[in-house]
């Protein structure tokens, strides 16, 4: 049952991953509060930037429960493939395609990275995310979670001796980002290691869920504040969010959609992976072609499409070229 709430909570994660990072970016200031913009923002700004923090505690749990944290080497070898093999082979196309469309200019749209002329820094960093975010931007997140598996014995040290001195520690390096560039997303050392406590100390992952519902109010309230009141600064939600969002799963798990979605978190990670140039190339399109179009449909059709789209070719990959899509998708 455990299993099951945790995969299709990573899966409803992943789906508001790609409504998050539906183009184009509007910061809270340049909304107004039509009903569709704060449709919009409710959930781009507010509800679906718990998305990042709920995977990387889920990540953490999953990582601290499990033996590979006594074998470090085994640990490294395995995040290799399933991570940062994935991080790269999945960088590639959208470094070609980019450098192609920049090197011939066949398009005025401002990407993330520059990759002409060629600078080899540029296209280590599109490759692999090493200083600043990849190419397909949205795998930024497999970058620092790579990170994260990497020190994961350092915090294993703490989680075991001194746990609360090292949560101590831990929000001391989040708030002076004492890392610097080593985690480019620095909440997430703060749900990784919030997730390393919940796996060490043996917490009850159902103790909150009765009191699901109100936590699940308190969650619509604050994201509704944010929007209302302009609130730029959503530190706090992401790290308090898995407290709220976790126990809210447990009411979908009782009812029919939750087993309809469950038939599809399989196609989680590919859905992921490829969501980011996806958008890009319909956004491309759609300013293209369909600019009469009115954006809200856009906006709803979009991730619906990749989502859907995803899920059916998950199920055609594993089909026919199992192993290729073994490999893309990290051994999945």
């Amino acid at each position: 049952m455990l299993s099951q709430r945790i995969w299709l909570t990573r899966y409803l994660m992943v789906i508001g991953i790609v409504i998050l990072h539906t183009p184009p970016y509007q910061s809270l200031t340049e909304l107004d509060l039509s009903f569709f913009n704060f449709i919009k923002a409710f959930f781009s700004h507010a509800v679906f930037r718990t998305t990042v923090p709920m995977l990387t505690v889920i990540s953490g749990y999953l990582l601290f429960r499990s033996r590979l944290i006594q074998q470090p080497l085994e640990l490294i070898s395995k995040k290799a493939r399933v991570i940062l093999l994935p991080l790269i082979l999945w960088n590639i196309p959208v470094v070609l395609g980019v450098f192609f469309i920049q090197h011939y200019q066949l398009s005025t749209h401002i990407f993330s990275v520059q990759l002409s002329p060629f600078d080899s820094l540029n296209w280590l960093n599109a490759l692999t995310g090493l200083l600043s975010s990849p190419a397909n931007y949205p795998l930024n997140f497999l970058r620092d979670l790579f990170v994260l598996s990497l020190i994961s014995p350092l915090l294993a040290v703490l989680l075991n001796r001194a746990p609360w001195l090292g949560a101590i520690i831990v929000a001391l390096v989040f708030y002076f980002n004492l890392d610097g560039d080593i985690i480019l997303r620095n909440t997430m050392l703060i749900s990784f290691y919030i997730g390393g406590l919940a796996a060490t100390q043996r917490w009850n992952l159902t103790k909150l869920d009765p009191y699901a519902i109100p936590l699940l109010i308190i969650f619509i309230l604050i994201c509704s504040a944010i929007v209302i009141f302009d609130i730029e600064n959503r530190t706090p939600l992401r790290i308090i969010a898995p407290f709220m969002v976790w126990p809210s799963m447990s009411l979908l798990m009782k009812y029919k959609n939750g087993a309809f979605l469950e038939r599809y978190v399989g196609s989680s990670f590919l859905t992921f992976l490829a969501h980011g140039p996806l958008l890009l190339v319909f956004w491309l399109l759609y300013q293209t072609f369909l600019p009469k179009v009115p954006y809200p449909l856009f906006w709803c059709a979009a991730p619906l499409i990749i989502t859907i789209g995803c899920a059916w070719l998950h199920t055609k990959l594993k089909r026919y070229v199992p192993t290729l899509t073994s490999i893309a998708l990290g051994g999945r």
